[in-house]
């Protein structure tokens, strides 16, 4: 009877996971055209890292206030690699979503078009 019953829970289990779930982390997709600075990195940056990267004093001494300071910053692989880090992400706060983060990669990939 304890076979049966293990046997009922673990079809229960395995049932219940059907092939249609797919966590919406695992859903990204990416906009339709290129990836650009002006359409789509600049307003994040805007939202989410000039409160602590402009001005005379920048968090780590990284500028993010203008297209040439965020290409560098990207090419040289600090800021993709912090916005991606879980142990030490970049907001502070933690990591944006893999949707926004995912913009960066693409950006990056397409040869960061500025517009």
């Amino acid at each position: 009877m304890k076979k049966i019953i293990r046997t009922s829970i673990l079809m229960i289990l395995i049932s219940s996971c059907s092939e249609g779930y797919i966590p919406i982390e695992e859903t990204t997709q990416i906009p339709p055209g290129p990836v650009t600075y002006e359409t789509h990195i600049s307003p994040i940056i805007s939202s989410r890292c000039i409160s602590c990267h402009s001005d005379n004093n920048p968090q780590a001494g990284v500028l993010l206030e203008n297209y040439n300071q965020v290409r560098n910053s990207s090419e040289n692989g600090l800021l993709i690699q912090r916005i991606n880090d879980p142990a030490d992400p970049m907001p502070v706060t933690g990591l944006m979503p893999l949707s926004t983060r995912v913009l960066f990669d693409e950006w990056s990939n397409n040869g960061y078009l500025e517009n």
